[in-house]
């Protein structure tokens, strides 16, 4: 793959060179070093959930990608790109007919983050080097974030937990579970790596046994599809794979033999006890597994790394292991079969318990339990995909539906699927989109991976894993809506993909073909500039709003017309308007700026609830009614909107 002009489909390129200088990889790996770094900031913030943390990397990755010097895509690479770069498209264009503008550009906004992750390492970077190196500084920052929170757990006591689960970095439990899983499976394949210095990889699997742990503390169920398909790439699909399969399974059987402890901060939250000292020996207990693995690991990682290729006690030794592991897999799936009896009255239970909207709190662990309220959130997901099949009900607008439709009484805004999100918001072609970007993917490793070296196949299928991990819990949890685990997931795909696309050494000219597609990349990377901004500029001011509230209501409504003028389509400032013109005795003009709120959601039960409670304020008793009941139409399952509609009848 060492080539002296630009590479297109595996061909030299026979057009004429631009000459350029020799690409300097330290200078062209600080403004990526920087996206990344970011990043890792930005997810130790609620996982960079609220747009003043996930809209300034967005704003930043889009100049860097505007102005470097990138390489021309082709192929698979070309096709995963331009998949999820028109889904961001798409989402933003859904504001055109969805129910809530504002939420189709926030969410467009947000996948154009994701895309530009993605694209930062095959554009940004010009050779497979300088690939693998933002590949082990992510790495490191995973292990990093690892041990940060063993640390945490260790010093700061029950304040990293919520309901007896680990809720710290991320802030949120499932999300936290694929952050640490995600760090879990290039940790072992780390470990696992044959020739690699056993002062790397005795570490690399005390991290991931650490991060297995911090998993299970989490209590979550959709992290342990993530760990099924990330452990599929790693495993099935990776080198080494007796053993990555065989760190797994000692990795699996540590934890579960240590599970007493790591679960006794759940089992104080259930029994009403106080969780210091379960909490306390969880951390003691993962500080001991991580110590013993590292002893072990570093032992055998000396020893392996002595053996020869040609030498006969490994191929003795290689035998050896392949037998014990498929006895292994043997029992442990007749005991599986012994354990759940006959699979299809299995699977027709576990249907049925997901159709139960049960919240209780399994007594034992959560693991095993299949209720939820998901059941009804996707069903109402695919009324509205069935309503709506093309282009889905707009990007952030499901909730609509939802509130209207829903059998319980949580108040929630996304169907917790990436699948039903999808279809619902953005129909069959977001739905096709995100499909052909991952299908794109997996060509590009059927496509690459006969040429591709040990050590590729090595970093590309760690990468990989990395973020299967995240999309596979996507399926069933919302976690695309969490910017900064949905951007590291994006991340590890894009490195996956580039360690595969790249030469071995940037190449020292420039195709001259090149030079229109670049310019026309440019405009459009300059383009998408303008929502996010739009976007982030706004929020900064309805936060400036709401903080100047407490001071002077002219301050308040000041800023909010701002924010107003700076994103028109924004619903919130118009609702900040409204309560600083009431407190300023302009109740006409208050009620104005909730009619101009309705006209551009309405179908928001939220602005029908103010404009009742303006109304009841005013002493205006059937135009309030009038506006709580058409609240109550719109979310009937809300209490207080059905006792305020009866106060005012």
């Amino acid at each position: 793959m060492n080539t002296p002009a630009i590479v297109e489909g595996g061909q030299t390129s026979p057009t004429r060179q631009v000459v350029e200088p020799a690409s300097g990889a330290p200078l062209t790996l600080v403004p990526v070093f920087a996206g990344v770094l970011l990043l890792f900031v930005a997810l130790s913030v609620n996982g960079a959930y609220a747009v003043r943390y996930w809209a300034p990397i967005t704003l930043f990755l889009l100049v860097v990608l505007a102005s470097a010097a990138r390489r021309r895509l082709s192929g698979p690479a070309l096709v995963a790109a331009a998949g999820i770069w028109l889904l961001a498209v798409w989402s933003l264009a859904s504001a055109l007919w969805g129910e809530s503008p504002e939420s189709a550009v926030e969410g467009g906004a947000q996948t154009l983050l994701y895309a530009a992750l993605f694209a930062l390492p095959l554009l940004a970077l010009r050779d497979r080097r300088s690939v693998k190196i933002v590949a082990a500084a992510t790495l490191v920052g995973l292990a990093l974030v690892t041990l940060g929170t063993l640390v945490e757990i260790l010093f700061g006591g029950e304040s990293a937990f919520l309901a007896g689960r680990l809720n710290d970095p991320v802030g949120y439990r499932n999300g936290t579970a694929a952050l640490f899983v995600l760090a879990f499976w290039p940790l072992l394949c780390l470990a696992a790596t044959r020739g690699v210095s056993a002062l790397l990889r005795a570490p690399a699997f005390a991290c991931a046994l650490v991060a297995l742990g911090l998993a299970l503390l989490t209590q979550s169920r959709g992290a342990l599809l993530g760990f099924v398909i990330g452990g599929a790439i790693a495993v099935l699909v990776g080198p080494d794979r007796m053993r990555r399969a065989w760190l797994t399974v000692v990795a699996l059987g540590a934890i579960a033999l240590a599970s007493g402890s790591l679960l006794a901060p759940y089992h104080a939250f259930v029994d009403g006890k106080p969780g210091a000292d379960a909490v306390a020996d969880a951390g003691l207990m993962l500080t001991l597994l991580a110590a013993m693995g590292l002893v072990a690991v570093l032992v055998l990682a000396v020893y392996d790394n002595g053996l020869r290729g040609n030498d006969p006690s490994r191929r003795v030794l290689r035998g050896l292991t392949r037998g014990a592991l498929a006895t292994l897999v043997v029992v442990a799936g007749v005991g599986a079969f012994a354990t759940i009896g006959n699979p299809a009255s299995f699977v027709r239970d576990k249907y049925d318990e997901f159709k139960v909207l049960d919240t209780n709190a399994p007594a034992s662990t959560r693991l095993g339990s299949t209720g939820g309220q998901r059941y009804d959130l996707w069903r109402i997901a695919l009324r509205e995909f069935e309503q709506h099949p093309v282009g889905g009900v707009g990007e952030g607008s499901y909730r609509f539906g939802y509130y209207r439709e829903r059998n319980t009484d949580r108040n929630l805004s996304t169907p917790h699927g990436l699948p039903m999100a999808l279809l619902s918001e953005t129909g069959a072609v977001g739905g096709s989109l995100f499909v052909l970007f991952l299908g794109a993917i997996v060509a590009m490793f059927v496509v690459r991976w006969r040429d591709a070296s040990l050590i590729t196949r090595r970093w590309a299928t760690s990468a990989a894993a990395a973020g299967a991990v995240l999309v596979g819990q996507c399926l069933v949890d919302w976690l695309w809506r969490i910017p900064g685990l949905a951007g590291l997931g994006m991340l590890a795909l894009g490195l996956a993909v580039a360690v595969l696309d790249m030469p071995d050494r940037a190449p020292a000219a420039v195709d001259g073909r090149a030079r229109i597609p670049a310019a026309v990349g440019t405009l459009v990377l300059m383009l998408a500039i303008v929502p996010v901004a739009s976007v982030y500029l706004a929020d900064f001011h309805v936060r400036q709003s709401r903080a100047r509230g407490e001071q002077s209501a002219t301050r308040q409504l000041a800023s909010a017309r701002t924010a107003a003028r700076l994103n028109p389509i924004a619903l919130t400032p118009k609702l900040l308007q409204a309560g600083a013109l009431e407190e300023l005795g302009r109740r006409a003009e208050a009620r104005d700026a909730l009619q101009a709120a309705r006209r551009l959601e309405p179908r928001n039960f939220v602005i029908y609830g103010l404009i009742g409670d303006l109304e009841t304020r005013a002493g205006n008793r059937p135009a309030a009614h009038r506006a709580y009941r058409r609240a109550l139409q719109l979310n009937p399952a809300d209490v207080g909107l059905l006792q305020l509609t009866r106060r005012t009848a």
